[in-house]
């Protein structure tokens, strides 16, 4: 072959100009040099494999030493065995099962025998003994070693790094895919990647030493080494490469007997820039490209692939197993694999932990790889705040929650409750950023803590530093997202009642941006609550905005009692009276009242029926419970609340029978929304105080009533009092109640009492009874001597001696 590329030279040569002598001589020289030196390669290479199958021989009858897989040279020639890649190939695989593969291999029983064999190798075949199968004895040589000594004891852990170093290093000569991928399963499914576990035990199963070193080297507890055994490996077919730690990387000195230009001669990685299949050929497949082929096609992509996927079957397995130590040890695993600077298989590692249901140990990695792929490739802003929520970056978790609340994009249709729910979240991380910043101290979890830990990632940039913000900005934002969450939750409770109700006719302009944008809060009371006529709604706006505007308040409110109320038919004078008078400044005076059956009253519900009693207690409620002690107090009027629930009271109790018994149910109601003893009482004196008869006497058909809700109202408020510290004479006596602290019903009536002239007022009520004329003499006369037994038990229980 020499000589034919001389002549060619030649001819070119001579094509060109004249050779001279002197030319002529100094390439026939070199032609010379380089046919000896290839006559002394294929004589060196010949004599070594005269040596290998002797030394194969003798381990083969040597009953101490493993028996040798000779089918791995089925069908090959001498010639082949020694000229041929794929000879050279075949070969390393069998001496590889030698060293790591199967029950019986060298390293096994640490024999006299093996050494010397495996000496012998090292020294007379190293053309086919090479450094990757002489350090992959050593490292389990070693770890053998380490795994017959006892737990935790010194020899142990100094031997485990010592075969960690070995392998370290026999991983940088393992440039074959077929040797690190094995013989790899045929894949059916149209080019698709096979899953990691798959892969992952198929390499164990083929023996591959890359499968065989990580699963000792985990036996160890040793996963730095592992993780770095996978990725200097990978590097080896397309990986990022992993710059050499001489104190981690032991045996790299060739032995004696080499030649300075036999150094990986027959042992080197494949060009930058061509892959060179095991027959020689260019391989055109893409080192992205990640199609399991079948057996000795495997690919460096493949290879690649299997490196990352014995990683992947590690951090799974210590993941799924219980027990402090393996939580430890996958720990310690993922941090080394995310100080790694290749990209690719960062990004692979936060893959594959988010599918296999461990996002939290994913977001606890603290890298500038990790956010920017959670940014840019995953674009999940949820993951991306709860890494920086896991790292106590709390402003940048608020903000990015924010953002993604007041996108305003036209492609961005964020669902209403998607924005109110980040909302939330920001105000909670700039919560937490303002009690970190008020505790003047870093928050940040220790790695390894009880709540977490952090890596830092191996990329030169270092994770996004938060912005110093004052405790004053932060407590500006909190408070401007909280108004923001209020009217947001105002505007869901619009859409929710648009979507429930049969009649709304909203155009699908407005619908659409009810359901995906924040209406500001004046739009969404003019162009929805108040045309759709959400009573509520509007108070709550009025509430949240703290706008006092006393009569559409008091329009709001009518307007609620008559909807409940309205369209109804009487067939009582005073209910038609007091039913015109109550629609009367609402925005319901259309609302229909028929008096008596007839006219289409019929249809329509009937007063008397009191149907109307529990819908509006319930309704009164609710909305009192929203606005009443909320700091907004004047959204919920309380003396116009009562008098017109008490009105309807005292006109519905005039249409029932005799001998019908009434309730108090306005007053109940607003004890239900948490009203005071003390307040509803200063509400309903006033009230009866407006109703005083003209000048010329008292009219009883109005003063009654309110006197005798009166006494059913002091009467509900003495039993409280009674109940909250029981019936004894003490009470009032000490100086445990007397000033009247407190919100309970007894330090409310001795606040009354002491403060409130309560009883000067019951005496001005017996008084004004005694002073009522007409046919409800009677009724007056009861009324009066219920509250001379208030008046009595008062004294008795409540007033000091």
């Amino acid at each position: 072959q020499n000589q034919s590329r001389a002549a060619a030279q030649r001819l070119n040569g001579a094509n060109q100009h004249a050779t001279t002598v002197n030319e002529l001589e100094t390439t026939a020289r070199r032609t010379e040099e380089r046919n000896m030196h290839s006559l002394y390669r294929l004589l060196s290479r010949c004599v070594q494999l005269l040596n290998l199958m002797s030394c194969l021989e003798h381990a083969h009858s040597s009953p101490a030493l493993p028996e040798v897989q000779w089918g791995l040279l089925h069908g090959l020639t001498f010639y082949q065995l020694a000229t041929s890649q794929e000879g050279q190939q075949r070969t390393e695989s069998l001496l590889n099962a030698l060293v790591c593969r199967g029950g019986k291999t060298l390293v096994n029983g640490m024999s006299t025998d093996g050494d010397l064999l495996a000496d012998k190798l090292s020294r007379q075949c190293y053309l086919f003994f090479s450094s990757a199968s002489r350090l992959t004895y050593l490292g389990f040589r070693s770890a053998n070693d380490a795994l017959s000594r006892p737990s935790n004891s010194p020899q142990r852990i100094v031997l485990a790094n010592q075969a960690a170093s070995y392998l370290r290093s026999a991983s940088r000569h393992w440039y074959a895919p077929g040797l690190v991928a094995g013989n790899l399963l045929s894949n059916n499914s149209g080019g698709e990647q096979v899953g990691w576990e798959v892969v992952a035990m198929n390499a164990m199963e083929s023996g591959s030493p890359l499968a065989l070193a990580a699963d000792i080297l985990m036996k160890l507890g040793n996963v730095d080494g592992l993780a770095d055994l996978c990725l200097i490996c990978a590097a080896n077919f397309g990986g990022s490469q992993v710059p050499r730690n001489e104190s981690k990387e032991l045996g790299e000195d060739a032995e004696q007997d080499t030649l300075k230009w036999e150094k990986g001669l027959y042992h080197r990685p494949p060009s930058a820039h061509a892959v060179v299949g095991v027959d020689g050929m260019m391989d055109s497949r893409s080192n992205d490209d990640r199609a399991i082929m079948t057996g000795i096609d495997a690919t460096p992509s493949d290879a690649l692939w299997t490196c990352h996927s014995i990683i992947f079957h590690y951090i799974s397995k210590l993941l799924r197993e219980a027990g402090e130590d393996n939580q430890r040890l996958a720990e310690k695993l993922v941090a080394t694999c995310a100080a790694s600077s290749d990209t690719k298989f960062l990004h692979s590692l936060y893959e594959h932990l988010l599918a296999t249901n461990h996002v939290d140990t994913a977001l606890r990695i603290d890298s500038s790889s990790l956010e920017k792929w959670l940014l840019e490739e995953k674009k999940d802003v949820d993951l991306l705040w709860k890494h920086y929520t896991f790292h106590d970056r709390h402003v940048l978790a608020g903000k990015i929650m924010r953002e993604t609340a007041l996108e305003t994009a036209e492609d961005s249709r964020v669902p209403l409750h998607r924005r109110i729910e980040c909302l939330t979240r920001a105000v909670n991380s700039f919560d937490l950023a303002l009690r970190g910043n008020r505790l003047g101290s870093d928050l940040r979890r220790p790695a390894g803590g009880p709540g977490g830990y952090s890596v830092q990632g191996g990329l030169s940039s270092q994770p996004k530093q938060e912005q110093q913000v004052t405790a004053e900005t932060l407590q500006s934002w909190i408070s401007q997202i909280k108004e923001q969450i209020d009217v947001a939750t105002i505007q869901e409770r619009v859409l929710t009642t648009i979507i429930q109700s049969q009649d709304a006719n909203l155009e699908a302009a407005k619908m659409d941006t009810l359901e995906f944008s924040l209406v500001n809060v004046s739009d969404l009371y003019n162009d929805y609550a108040g045309p759709l006529n959400l009573f509520d709604i509007c108070l709550c706006i009025l509430a949240t905005c703290n706008h006092n505007e006393a009569d559409s308040i008091h329009k709001l409110w009518k307007s609620i009692i008559c909807e409940e109320v309205l369209p109804c038919h009487t067939s009582s004078e005073s209910a038609m009276e007091f039913l015109g008078k109550l629609k009367q400044g609402s925005m319901l005076e259309e609302e229909t009242i028929v008096h008596g059956a007839g006219n289409g009253g019929d249809a329509l519900p009937k007063f008397e029926n009191g149907e109307w009693i529990p819908r509006l207690r319930n309704r009164v409620a609710a909305l009192g419970k929203e606005l009443f002690g909320k700091g907004a107090d004047y959204t919920f009027p309380l003396d116009l609340v009562v008098r017109e629930l008490e009105g309807l009271r005292q006109v519905y109790d005039n249409t029932r029978e005799e001998g019908h018994v009434s309730l108090l149910w306005p007053a109940q109601t607003m004890l239900d929304v948490d009203v005071s003893f003390y307040a509803l009482f200063e509400s309903y004196d006033s009230l009866q105080q407006v109703e005083n008869a003209a000048p010329g006497g008292v009219d009883i058909t109005t003063q009654l009533p309110w006197l005798s809700s009166m006494s059913e109202l002091l009467e509900m408020w003495v039993t409280a009092a009674l109940s909250s510290y029981g019936s004894s004479s003490m009470i009032g006596s000490n100086n445990l109640y007397g000033n009247g602290q407190g919100n309970d019903a007894s330090s409310q009536l001795i606040r009354g009492i002491n403060t409130g002239g309560l009883l000067q007022r019951i005496y001005g009520y017996r008084s004004a009874l005694e002073g009522l004329s007409g046919s409800n003499t009677a009724t007056a006369a009861l009324v009066n001597e219920r509250l001379a037994k208030i008046d009595e038990t008062i004294r008795k229980e409540f007033v000091q001696l």
